[in-house]
């Protein structure tokens, strides 16, 4: 990796964490407690918190927290801890969607991958790939489970969508229908969710 690669993610983790440092958000304790200041989700299932800006970092756990909700604009992100099937570690995901029948849970992995070198015929280099990245893994869950599937990810190496969301969807046969007939593909899964929610009678 050379200098500027080095530099742009130092870059990136300096203006990571001064945003965390100045995002507000509130804490709804499963006691019913709430708590107001500066913060957001870390990467190991914690939350890194401040009380006001000047204020000493913490650190709380999703074992104590049951709703953690991060004002990045005028709406909340809302994040909860999520069990996931076939998984023994639960996940904190955020909730993207919530309806009468199933609940849209993401987790969005941001980064940077430096480029790669390939030898030429000719002795040298030639540089391919690199650059920021952007990932969204989702997760649906039922209203009557207690855990949430993993239905892939926006990586066009995810697992198999079609056969994923129609056995996941296998309630609702119109649903079913209109994914293998590729009328809904992986790119409309917030079409899915809402046709399910909306016409799929359960």
């Amino acid at each position: 990796m050379n200098i500027n690669h080095l530099l742009f993610l130092a870059f990136f983790m300096v203006l990571s964490q001064s945003f965390s440092q100045k995002t507000k958000a509130e804490l709804i304790f499963k006691d019913g407690t709430l708590m107001k200041g500066l913060g957001e989700p870390t990467n190991v299932n914690n939350i890194r918190f401040r009380k006001e800006r000047k204020a000493k970092k913490e650190f709380y756990s999703f074992e104590e927290v049951d709703t953690l909700k991060v004002y990045y604009d005028f709406n909340p992100t809302i994040f909860v801890i999520v069990k996931i099937k076939d998984k023994t570690v639960p996940k904190v995901l955020e909730v993207a969607h919530s309806g009468k029948n199933v609940t849209y849970f993401r987790d969005i992995e941001q980064g940077y991958s430096a480029p790669t070198r390939t030898p030429t015929g000719g002795g040298g280099f030639f540089m391919s790939g690199g650059g920021a990245y952007n990932t969204t893994y989702s997760y649906l869950r039922k209203t009557d489970e207690k855990e949430a599937v993993y239905l892939g990810s926006s990586n066009w190496m995810t697992k198999n969508f079609k056969k994923g969301a129609s056995d996941f969807f296998s309630d609702c046969p119109l649903l079913v229908k209109k994914i293998q007939n590729r009328d809904f593909r992986k790119k409309d899964l917030k079409e899915i969710i809402l046709f399910y929610n909306t016409e799929c009678d359960l």
